[in-house]
């Protein structure tokens, strides 16, 4: 199958019924596979097909849907762009993916052309609602194409999607997934939570993340349902969307639900009633969280999965719940709990472990890293998650923390290096460590402690300054303390344990 077809069923079905509703536009299933047949024959027309990249860098949209499966459709590759990326990273994902065509929104109307520009390779950039040098204006080329059906036929194992993750060395890496391994991700997430036609999703979290991709996106599609899309997460236009929409379900991650909740005001003057439930996940979950939502406004249940193998475990919407875990698996998903020192011996069970994964929704590696993906993927398809979780009798999952020092903030999953690397560049700067500090909202936090190469000519608030300017806004450091050296390990590595409970012991400036 061409996962750009999944919701060929759908449209058979249901001809007439909103696939997608984003602001004043309400996208029927017959609209969008029209939507998508005009992207895949204007992409095919500029000679696009199998063996091409094309990227999409588009904020929650309905256009992402049908650039994404328009592009699918003509046997080439996507990547789901991250939204909230620097221009850096943006060159680095469409160079190392070898992008040939862009799309993007028009949040992105000075970064697209310089992408164009910057990215070899890139020989065309679309661009949604504004109007730019070096960029075409989408929806007059998507009015110039012709809505007849185009689909390549493609190996189910051809790869369909990279989708680009943070690593430990800094730079993106990207995830190549496969036609099947979408197509196993969504119909065994729909089937498992037994999503049907009448389901009303509220989308507000990225849809590039596997998380609303697969979750709220994609399994909605193959399944009849429809699609609210918000455009950014803002807690009081959910709350009030869920109402004049009667949204039945949403996922999303921590910080998003601890917003809503404190929303009192709105929550009183909002019928919310038609949310029959809800998926929490891409960070660790607090028990009060669940607690308070479940009571408050619709029961909560705790996901774990990643962009490398998809949803993987859930809290049953039905059965037994148990909270401070994530579930049981997803049918077909093969779990071991082994030790993270020798990935060949199991441990106990009941004791924590490194936790490795097989499924058909795995990756079949890491595009252009064949040494990473030996690391990480076993001759005989087990996938090491590097998170350490621990089983209890019945396969329940609780998931204890990383084995490395990832900071998951607000859904955000990054590494201390990725904001090290921005700040090691400032000239005043002789050494960096950056470790997460945990947070109320967000669930963690990243803190930076720095080391001057002239002591008194920085102030932290110009580090702050210096890292909004050259990195990501969502990775900048909220704690900067300058030291006058990193504490250091015996290995004379920096001791980020001692940095920690400074972090957590520091004062927010």
């Amino acid at each position: 199958m061409n996962f750009g077809c999944i919701f060929d069923d759908s449209v058979k079905i249901w001809p007439d019924k909103e696939a997608l509703i984003y602001g004043s536009h309400r996208i029927t299933y017959s609209q969008l596979e029209a939507r998508t047949n005009r992207v895949a024959n204007g992409l095919r027309a500029i000679g696009i097909g199998p063996g091409d990249h094309v990227a999409v860098l588009i904020k929650n949209d309905h256009r992402f849907v049908e650039t994404m499966l328009g592009a699918l459709r003509t046997g080439a590759s996507v990547t789901p762009a991250t939204t909230r990326s620097h221009i850096n990273t943006l060159v680095h994902v469409m160079t190392d993916s070898e992008a040939k065509v862009l799309f993007a929104s028009g949040d992105f109307a000075d970064e697209a052309p310089q992408l164009g520009r910057e990215a070899p390779g890139l020989e065309h950039v679309f661009l949604m609602d504004e109007r730019a040098d070096g960029a075409t204006e989408y929806d007059s080329w998507l009015n110039a194409q012709s809505e007849e059906r185009l689909v390549a036929d493609v190996d189910p194992q051809a790869i369909a999607s990279i989708s680009y993750t943070s690593g430990s060395t800094g730079k993106p890496k990207g995830v190549l997934l496969s036609h099947a391994a979408m197509e196993w991700a969504t119909r065994n997430l729909r089937r498992a939570l037994l999503y049907g036609p009448d389901e009303r999703c509220l989308l507000a979290v990225p849809m590039f993340h596997a998380n609303g991709m697969f979750a709220g996106l994609f399994s909605m599609l193959e399944c009849g349902g429809s699609v609210v899309l918000l455009h950014d997460v803002d807690p009081v236009e959910m709350i009030e969307t869920i109402a004049v929409e009667q949204c039945t379900y949403t996922t999303g991650v921590p910080a998003m639900y601890k917003l809503m909740l404190m929303q009192d005001e709105v929550l009183a003057r909002n019928d919310c009633s038609s949310l029959k439930f809800v998926i929490c996940g891409s960070s660790e979950v607090p028990e009060d969280l669940l607690s308070e939502f479940t009571e408050r406004m619709a029961p909560m249940l705790e996901a774990y999965g990643l962009t490398e193998c998809g949803f993987v475990c859930n809290t049953p919407r039905w059965g037994i719940i148990k909270q401070g875990t994530t579930g049981l698996p997803y049918p077909d998903v093969e779990l071991r709990i082994v030790d993270p020192a020798n990935p060949d011996v199991d441990v106990a069970q009941g004791d924590k472990g490194e936790l490795l994964i097989r499924s058909p929704g795995n990756l079949t590696g890491y595009h252009k890293l064949p040494d990473i993906t030996a690391q990480r993927i076993s001759p005989d398809g087990w996938f090491r998650t590097n998170d350490i979780v621990r089983a209890d009798d019945q396969g329940y999952i609780e998931v204890i923390g990383r084995e490395d020092d990832r900071i998951a903030c607000a859904g955000e999953v990054f590494y201390p290096k990725e904001v090290e690397n921005v700040l090691m560049e400032h000239d005043n700067l002789a050494d960096v460590a950056v470790v997460p500090r945990s947070d109320p909202i967000k669930g963690e936090v990243p803190v930076a402690f720095v080391v001057e190469r002239v002591s008194g000519q920085t102030t932290p608030d110009q580090i702050k300054a210096y890292f909004f300017k050259n990195g990501a806004p969502y990775m900048h450091p909220r704690i900067v303390t300058i030291l006058p050296e990193l504490p250091l390990t015996p290995a004379k590595k920096p001791d980020r344990s001692a940095l920690r409970e400074l972090a957590e012991a520091a004062n927010v400036s």
